[in-house]
């Protein structure tokens, strides 16, 4: 027994030395790590500095909370993470991150399509971004490596782009589309001393599929300006300036992004607008182009009835969309009331919620088939198992891939509010319904939208009425006439009542039915009580009558 322990004692403080050498080399690299990043900022020019070891602190601390959380796991990431595989096409106000934040405003971006899901795929070069900025407030100017379609959502301001050496500044208020090209330098302020200006848009990025970058060519310490970053002998050669005065001009500014304007300067840049910064031609442009916003509530609706309205505006009513391929619509569902199914013949719909609550219903064959997330595992075990195999292996392989036509959909349901993102992908059929208690309002960038239609399957539009009469007979098992009836029961059309408002007046018409039956059996009952009394009463005066003839 004691032999063992002596043996076992050696072994121990081996394990125990190595174990000691681990940490402390953890604990060196760690703060070895840290210093490089502060060494490194000592090359930096003196303006940038402090922020640089800021930076590096951070950093340090968002490497320990990254070991933290492998150690321990995420609950709500797992969480997440199986709710994105169950609805991938659907993202909450969670799935944003700020790119943008300070007192007086924000920049919120949804994570790259391609990165959610692998069915996104199509849709890989768009983002979703969400600008709010507090009231008299101003962005200062900057360009991106993305094309930029905006709506405004709520609020007015003014923006402003060069482009080819020519400024064009314009006003924008609630319900304008208007464009923002990709390197042209844009900055935009909130006139509005009371509301906030909120925008949506897409970001069509054109570099880095799915990624795109701010360049802020004005600025100082924060936002730090792209033009510091060059060497101090290229400042100094490009402005014809002493390194000094450079470093005052670039180190100024250390409010952020987004900073608070005066009413001076708000009244400034909103007579600027209004003195025709559009261009010379405003607003006349040459051959058609269309430079400013277009408003789409200034339009007449694309369709409209008590139940919704649906407002458009595509390369044909908004030349700047012509470049882009994209269609912008509004769509406004009554309170309780819902769009009829439909889906886009050509278009990916990346849609936005403004306003109010309700569902969403997406009909999806994919996920019914196990694809999604696990479709890309399931294809490499398949390859893998071919490998090992023959070629009667792999016919026997490619006869298990084929797959059904028809053979079961699935169908994503999920809640819907301000804030929820949702896309609908080319073919997918598609209901929106708004809740009894508000509208429901969405704003839709439908990509490659040139010859797209919108194909409504429900409502006086159907695309199922135009059949032929055979047709149905052989697609439904029945007769045309049976399948015209209900066909044709719903005569709305691209909004219709909500399954609530739908199932209140079926019970309405059921009762007024019962109510009826009711009152013609009540009438009978009365009638035949009448003609019985007059039965009764005629025997008695009968009666009567043989008595008094007898006396008589």
């Amino acid at each position: 027994m004691a032999t063992a322990r002596a043996s076992a004692a050696p072994f121990l403080l081996i394990l125990l030395a190595t174990l000691l050498c681990a940490a402390a080399a953890a604990s060196s690299w760690e703060d070895r790590e840290p210093w490089r990043c502060v060494r490194r900022c000592e090359d930096r020019p003196r303006h940038q500095r402090a922020r640089c070891v800021q930076e590096c602190r951070e950093e340090q601390e968002r490497g320990r909370d990254e070991l933290g959380r492998r150690g321990e796991g995420s609950g709500d990431e797992r969480e997440q993470e199986q709710e994105r595989s169950r609805r991938p096409y659907v993202f909450d106000r969670r799935s944003f991150r700020h790119v943008v934040r300070s007192e007086q405003g924000s920049v919120r971006v949804l994570r790259p399509f391609h990165e959610a899901s692998k069915l996104l795929r199509g849709i890989r070069d768009y983002r979703v971004a969400v600008l709010e900025a507090n009231p008299r407030s101003f962005i200062v100017p900057s360009h991106t490596d993305a094309h930029c379609i905006c709506y405004v959502a709520q609020g007015e301001g003014v923006v402003a782009t060069i482009e080819n050496g020519e400024r064009r500044s314009y006003t924008i208020k609630e319900g304008d589309v208007f464009v923002a090209p990709a390197g042209a330098v844009t900055y935009l302020a909130n006139t509005d001393g009371r509301r906030k200006l909120v925008i949506a848009k897409i970001l069509h990025t054109i570099s880095v599929p799915g990624k795109f970058q701010f360049f802020f060519g004005a600025g100082g310490r924060n936002t730090e300006s792209i033009l510091s970053s060059f060497s101090k002998s290229v400042q100094r050669a490009a402005y014809k300036t002493s390194s000094e005065r450079l470093e005052r001009l670039f180190g100024k500014q250390d409010k952020g992004i987004i900073v608070r304007a005066s009413e001076e300067q708000v009244r400034e840049l909103r007579r600027h607008a209004s003195e025709g910064g559009h261009g010379p031609h405003w607003p006349l442009p040459p051959f058609g182009e269309s430079h400013g916003p277009y408003s789409l509530l200034d339009q007449r609706p694309s369709i409209s009835n008590r139940h919704g309205q649906l407002y458009e505006a595509d390369a044909r009513s908004f030349r700047d969309l012509a470049e882009h391929d994209v269609r912008v619509s509004l769509v406004n569902i009554s309170a309780g009331s819902m769009s009829a199914p439909f889906y886009n013949s050509r278009s990916n719909k990346i849609a936005y919620v403004l306003d109010g609550e309700g569902h969403v219903e997406i009909v999806c064959p994919h996920l019914a088939q196990g694809g999604g997330e696990s479709e890309e595992h399931g294809r490499r075990g398949v390859q893998s198992e071919r490998g090992g195999r023959g070629r009667r292996g792999e016919e026997e392989s490619e006869e298990s891939e084929e797959e059904e036509a028809g053979q079961g959909y699935h169908t994503i349901r999920a809640r819907v509010s301000r804030g929820t993102a949702f896309v609908v992908p080319v073919g997918h059929p598609v209901v929106e319904v708004a809740s009894r208690g508000s509208n429901l309002q969405i704003v839709c960038f439908e990509v490659q939208a040139n010859k797209n239609e919108k194909v409504y399957l429900a409502g006086a539009n159907s695309v199922l009425r135009k059949l032929d009469g055979a047709a149905k007979e052989l697609a439904f098992a029945s007769r045309a006439r049976e399948v015209d009836e209900v066909l044709d029961a719903q005569r709305e059309q691209g909004f219709l009542p909500g399954p609530e408002e739908s199932g209140r007046q079926e019970w309405e018409r059921e009762e007024e039915h019962q109510e009826g039956r009711r009152g013609r059996q009540e009438r009978e009952r009365e009638e035949e009580g009448g003609r019985r009394g007059r039965g009764r009463r005629e025997e008695l005066a009968e009666t009567f009558l043989r008595l008094a003839t007898g006396r008589l």
